[in-house]
């Protein structure tokens, strides 16, 4: 048997002694390093003639790394022209839409103090009093309590929305009409006036806005069918046998201190 290293091979082992922020070997300590790695691939070699290298988990999950770069690599091979990037994108469109943004002013009221009830009805006596008044109205700085974060929020989309406010207050919000104020919506803040300046419907953008997005995407794809193809054409190699055992059946405790899966639930 032939073990032979290349000048690649001696290049990478001075670089990875390099990468440990070590100077760059002499010569003699390269000839070591070269030693070293004959050895290590002797020893492979040996152990996997007696068979040391079946059923370890540890070289199992990096060989099966290895090969899960190989198939990545593959994945690159054949970017796709504009017209099949184009002709995927229709196909795949509605992964990529974007979702509808408001963006609205509000006037909060507190629950401190007076308690919920009472916020919402000062919230209901306020609107029809600033029911003309436009967004940007100095009239709206003595109305209702100073709230801890914004009164205005741009360009947000419901989820976004939801997790400052809660979904209920999101999808109110994204309910409402443009231009006019509407309350009282309720937050996990208290009770809240809106007025919704203006509401982007989801859409669809064109190739050209999100082309890297697209690209990145097919990629992805593209890769993914590649393993799923490689893995089940390896896989037909294999008579695979796995027993169908309830993990009760096992005979392992449970870990001190942890409950059975579904203990609690419904109490």
């Amino acid at each position: 048997m032939r073990i032979e290293l290349t000048a690649d091979d001696m290049k990478q082992l001075a670089l990875a002694q390099v990468a440990q922020g070590l100077p760059l070997p002499d010569g003699r300590q390269l000839q070591a390093l070269a030693e070293q790695r004959v050895m290590q691939r002797i020893l492979a070699r040996e152990a996997a003639a007696f068979g040391l290298d079946r059923d370890d988990d540890v070289i199992e999950r990096r060989l099966a790394q290895k090969m899960d770069f190989l198939l990545a690599d593959l994945s690159q091979l054949n970017p796709p022209t504009r017209d099949e990037l184009a002709a995927w994108y229709a196909d795949h469109a509605a992964e990529f839409t974007q979702p509808a943004r408001a963006s609205f002013r509000h006037v909060y009221f507190s629950p401190d103090g007076l308690g919920g009830a009472a916020a919402e009805a000062a919230a209901a006596a306020a609107l029809p009093a600033i029911a003309g008044l436009p967004a940007s109205s100095p009239a709206l700085a003595g109305v209702g309590d100073r709230f801890m974060f914004q009164d205005y929020y741009g360009g947000r989309t419901a989820e976004a929305v939801g997790k400052e406010f809660g979904p209920e207050f999101a999808a109110a919000v994204f309910a409402e009409m443009p231009g006019t104020w509407a309350g009282p919506i309720r937050s996990g803040y208290g009770w809240h006036l809106v007025h919704l300046d203006s509401l982007e419907p989801a859409r669809v953008p064109a190739l050209d806005e999100i082309e890297a997005d697209v690209r990145a995407a097919w990629t992805n794809a593209r890769y993914k069918e590649i393993r799923e193809r490689a893995e089940d054409d390896m896989r037909a190699r294999y008579t695979v046998v796995i027993p169908d055992l309830d993990p009760a059946d096992l005979g392992l405790a449970a870990p001190r201190g942890a409950s059975a899966p579904g203990a609690g639930l419904g109490q």
